[in-house]
């Protein structure tokens, strides 16, 4: 067996801020902060296993501001997000500013871009659907063709996308002071998805008065413009106030605020970017990201969702995390434990990681009806397909690849056998109550708790645990971020003086990725050896006897501006790889909420 390849990611050479926004439907990944430009816009597509995105060549869509018919460009642009989520946009001028907010339809499949000024002025929206791709991980093309219309109700352009298995629609419109310049010869043309497809839509804002513009979009220009048409009848004011109403009851407030804001920022980003639903079914998917930034994005991982995003969803919206939790089960569970599945369950990428497979047992905290026999005989299911792992000799369970993905260098990983434990404790607690069979598991937690002890060595003099064993005595010393060593004691063991001794060698200088003389003294690893871990630095909140110096690195680390990444740089705090990674975020918000919010709530 090659051990030795790994699927590692290049680090970005610049930390850009980007903003996005989007509902379940819609995804408007990355939203230029200088110039309100939104370089994309994705929807959630099961058929295609991943998402389809419309693109500019260099922006889908773009403002110019024009005053007394001259075009100007801002002096300064500020930015923020509104309620920790939506995009607010500042854009000074010599003599006037104007203030743009970008949000979806928190329910439809539309969206508004909304100005106001304090002179009255032109707005320009470019409109540039040059690009047509399927996005997984890379952006594939997408084959097809593309043409415009005016809508028969409203009189407001339409685009039609139609290729093999994609067909889209979209519709744009605004407020009073709307208007388009499409020319005949525009609406004659019928091109290639490919090729570039741009026209410009107009407003005129007059001062101190709020306007908008409405972009809808469904599974064709009918569909559109009927959504178009919704829109234009709920008014931008509305569609703004119900995001208030919303956002107003789910944001969580805390005695600190910068917890608060680094809680809610990443938890928002989590709870609309891992999971969405699919735009021709209706039916809830769930994903590592549905921003392109994120080099994986596109693609469920059961560790991801299971262990990191799912139980940040149900800090704040235990309805949608019930039935979330339920779908994916059912979905994902054909393929338990495979690196990566496509989002419709099918195996994306093999290989078996056990920590993946037990995820699904991570939280059983339901009403025994949601376990009818559609879930129970997936858990046969799984627990079959873990049972193949158990070696008779040694006691506990084997894995192909690491939490990171990684391959192992020996088969019996301790933070695995340790979320087995839990795993099966968990079962056995809910079988109990179903009237069901427990043996297998009650053998299986009694020889997993007698055989632990196979990972703790005599290092520098004093008993730790190691990361992974093999069936011969030896055994390797490591630390992988996604399985968190810091975190065993979350997840059932005891916080003792051999977990005191392990936290004790892993942060050392004793330990190859460990850097005492850096600002951020968080763990690297294999997967990025120069770069501290974001997902390792979750872990540390969970940890009891890190948790407060992960809290101060945390907060100061700028990472993905805000938002967590999977590595940053160990002097600056500066993103490095993994930007846009919505269920890491998830992890983020689900840390901080254990370790720092729940308390205040109780």
């Amino acid at each position: 067996m090659n051990e030795g390849i790994m699927t590692v990611p290049l680090e970005i050479t610049k930390n850009e801020a980007v903003l996005c926004t989007g509902n379940h439907y819609i995804a408007l990944p990355q939203i230029d902060i200088y110039s309100g430009g939104i370089k994309s816009i994705n929807v959630t597509s099961k058929k295609n296993k991943g998402l389809l995105e419309i693109s500019g060549e260099d922006f889908f869509l773009k403002p110019e501001f024009f005053y007394k018919g001259k075009k100007l460009n801002p002096k300064k642009v500020y930015w923020e997000r509104l309620y920790y989520y939506i995009p607010q946009l500042r854009f000074i001028f010599d003599t006037f500013e104007v203030q743009a907010r970008i949000y979806a339809d928190i329910q439809e499949k539309g969206f508004v871009y909304e100005f106001v000024s304090s002179k009255a002025i032109d707005i320009r929206l470019r409109v540039n659907m040059d690009h047509v791709n399927t996005l997984r991980f890379n952006s594939h093309i997408s084959h097809g063709r593309k043409s415009l219309s005016i809508d028969k109700w409203l009189n407001n352009p339409c685009a039609a996308i139609e290729g093999y298995n994609v067909q889209l629609g979209m519709a744009f419109g605004g407020e009073d002071g709307f208007g388009s310049s499409l020319s005949q010869t525009d609406l004659e043309q019928v091109i290639d998805n490919q090729m570039q497809l741009g026209f410009i839509i107009n407003l005129a804002v007059e001062a101190q008065v709020p306007n908008a513009f409405y972009i809808a979009i469904n599974a064709d220009t009918d569909g559109a413009s009927t959504t178009l048409i919704h829109l234009r009848r709920k008014g931008f004011k509305c569609i703004f106030s119900q995001w208030q109403e919303w956002l107003n009851k789910i944001i969580i407030k805390t005695s600190d605020k910068r917890v608060e804001k680094l809680f809610n920022e990443n938890s928002l980003f989590n709870y609309f970017f891992s999971v969405s639903k699919d735009f021709y079914s209706d039916e809830w998917v769930a994903m590592t990201s549905r921003s392109p930034r994120y080099y994986v994005s596109g693609a469920f991982w059961e560790r991801d969702s299971f262990y990191w995003s799912f139980p940040a969803i149900k800090c704040i919206d235990p309805m949608l995390h019930k039935k979330i939790v339920r779908e994916m089960i059912l979905i994902h569970s054909i393929n338990p434990g495979d690196h990566a599945h496509y989002i419709d369950g099918t195996v994306l990428y093999p290989g078996f990681e056990l920590d993946e497979a037990c995820s699904y047992f991570n939280d059983l905290e339901f009403p025994l009806s949601f376990f009818d026999d559609q879930i129970i005989k997936a858990f046969d299911g799984i627990v079959e397909r873990i049972e193949e792992e158990f070696d008779e000799t040694i006691g506990l369970y084997k894995t192909f690849l690491l939490p990171s993905d990684d391959p192992t260098e020996y088969p019996f990983v301790l933070f695995d056998n340790v979320l087995l434990l839990r795993a099966y404790k968990n079962l056995i607690y809910l079988y109990q109550n179903l009237k069901h069979d427990t043996s297998l598991f009650e053998n299986r937690v009694k020889t997993i708790k007698e055989n632990l002890c196979r990972f703790i060595r005599l290092v520098e003099e004093k008993p730790i645990y190691v990361w992974a064993i093999d069936n011969y005595n030896q055994y390797v010393l490591y630390n992988d971020p996604p399985g968190n060593l810091g975190t065993l004691v979350y997840y059932g063991m005891p916080n003792d003086d051999i977990f005191k001794n392990t936290m004790d060698y892993y942060y050392s200088d004793c330990y190859k990725y460990y850097d005492s003389k850096a600002r951020f003294k968080e763990l690297a690893c294999d997967h990025h050896q120069n770069t501290p871990s974001g997902l390792g630095l979750c872990g540390s909140l969970l940890n009891p006897l890190y948790k407060q110096e992960a809290l101060k690195m945390v907060l100061e680390a700028n990472l993905d501006h805000g938002l967590l990444c999977e590595s940053f740089d160990k002097h600056s705090g500066e993103a490095k790889t993994g930007v846009g990674f919505a269920t890491g975020a998830g992890y983020l918000a689900f840390a901080l909420y254990e370790s720092f919010i729940k308390s205040e709530e109780l």
